[in-house]
């Protein structure tokens, strides 16, 4: 640039040959700028969040585009094709997926029925069974209850299940030894206090059927009883020393109805259900 004392004040001109070349490229830089810009507006303002038609418009959190949050629509789309395929190929009657980030929903969509008899439609309102969902429920529970100073996670949990005194390991040779530590709440969170669900042919859940506490027993036995059983019973393994999944968390319902002086279902429903709304949410509804 050169600011020649022919020029107006505050004007500048280009100089030398290539001056016209240097302006048009700018210009032509400047255009794509600004029609890129356009065309990302106009792609923003025609996505919307990847929510099924025929659904309707109740939800619990405010909808967004995928974008938004850091997502991607056309890989959303996939899940569609995904569920959809489940279903039409029989393996499942239904399948409802959503998709939420941010406190955001992105994406919702139902394939399939709710019941294969009448056809009745899977949507946001349909009530499910949880199953092993129950687990982060009750361990959220057992955290805020923690909170309050209510128990330590090392502590044992002997000391208010004296059933679990004492406790002894089935090793694989078949031999029982005491248990070289015993089991805390923190065994119960991390599944690493040597239950099991007594649903295999070890030694130990043979152990579990054999005393009425196999697969099915929580269907026939108050928790109370169920949890004074399985504690007399052998453990896996040395609690801490191994992972299974099992009635651990079964475990821990029973110790914060003990801590708290209050039902599972009660202590659940004032802790986490009524507080966050979920009107929809326990153990009969």
């Amino acid at each position: 640039l050169d600011c020649r004392s022919g020029a107006p004040p505050g004007r500048c001109c280009m100089a030398g040959p290539r001056g016209g070349h240097v302006l048009a490229a700018a210009t032509a830089v400047a255009a794509a700028v600004a029609l890129l810009a356009l065309i990302r507006r106009r792609r923003h303002l025609h996505r919307r969040p990847l929510i099924d038609a025929d659904l309707d418009g109740t939800w619990p959190l405010p909808l967004a585009q995928p974008e938004a949050v850091g997502l991607s629509t056309q890989r959303l789309s996939e899940i569609s094709r995904w569920s959809d395929g489940w279903v039409g190929s029989g393996k499942l009657p239904g399948l409802f997926t959503a998709i939420a980030r941010r406190g955001k929903l992105v994406y919702a969509h139902s394939s399939g029925s709710a019941d294969v008899a009448s056809g009745s439609p899977l949507t946001q309102h349909t009530l499910v069974r949880l199953y092993s969902l129950t687990k982060p429920l009750v361990s959220v529970c057992a955290m805020v209850l923690y909170e309050k100073g209510l128990f330590q996670l090392d502590e044992p949990v002997s000391h208010h299940l004296p059933s679990f005194a004492n406790a002894r390991v089935l090793l694989a040779s078949g031999e029982i030894v005491p248990a070289e530590r015993e089991v805390t709440v923190h065994h119960l969170l991390t599944h690493t206090a040597g239950l099991t669900y007594g649903d295999s042919d070890t030694a130990v859940d043979e152990a579990y059927k054999a005393a009425g506490c196999g697969w099915d027993a929580p269907h026939h036995l108050s928790l109370s009883d169920f949890v004074d059983r399985i504690g007399r019973l052998p453990l896996a393994f040395h609690p801490g020393e191994s992972w299974r999944y099992s009635y651990a968390t079964d475990v821990l319902g029973r110790l914060l109805e003990v801590i708290s002086g209050l039902p599972l279902d009660r202590l659940m429903d004032e802790t986490l259900f009524s507080p966050l709304g979920m009107a929809d949410s326990g153990f009969v509804v």
